[in-house]
């Protein structure tokens, strides 16, 4: 089993919509190279936008309530993530990018810019996300 990244909005929370329809597993498997890639371009670190409630939750051995995780889940201004997006697909699309292979580059783009429409929606409608971590 693989974990994978769900782009979530607060106001879907507890909906039959709070999922995500796309698998961003490679964003997931990518996430410390892209983190050094934002460092190296000087943006914001998108794993500053990960929470990992549900994948605590899933994980715990303690019986938790199902409150647990709206309790307890991390939202975010879609504005401080959106820069960081943007130059994070530009430099992909520019061409390779150290750390990433070159054979999954075209398939993690993919899922960076169905993030990056699904932030951007989220910034228009002034909700907040989070781009949650899923077994």
């Amino acid at each position: 089993m693989s974990d994978t990244i769900w782009v979530r909005r607060k106001s879907q929370a507890g909906t039959e919509n709070s999922g995500d329809d796309f698998d961003h597993s490679v964003f997931c498997k990518s996430s410390e190279e892209l983190d050094k890639l934002a460092e190296a371009i000087g943006v914001r670190k998108l794993s500053d936008f990960f929470d990992t409630t549900d994948l605590q939750y899933n994980m715990s051995e303690e019986d938790l309530p199902e409150s647990w995780i709206a309790e307890n889940e991390k939202w975010f201004s879609p504005s401080d993530a959106l820069s960081a997006l943007m130059k994070i697909v530009e430099h992909l699309k520019a061409g390779e990018v150290k750390g990433i292979k070159e054979k999954s580059r075209s398939e993690l783009l993919e899922e960076l810019e169905d993030c990056l429409a699904k932030v951007s929606e989220a910034e228009h409608e002034n909700d907040q996300f989070h781009f949650c971590i899923v077994m």
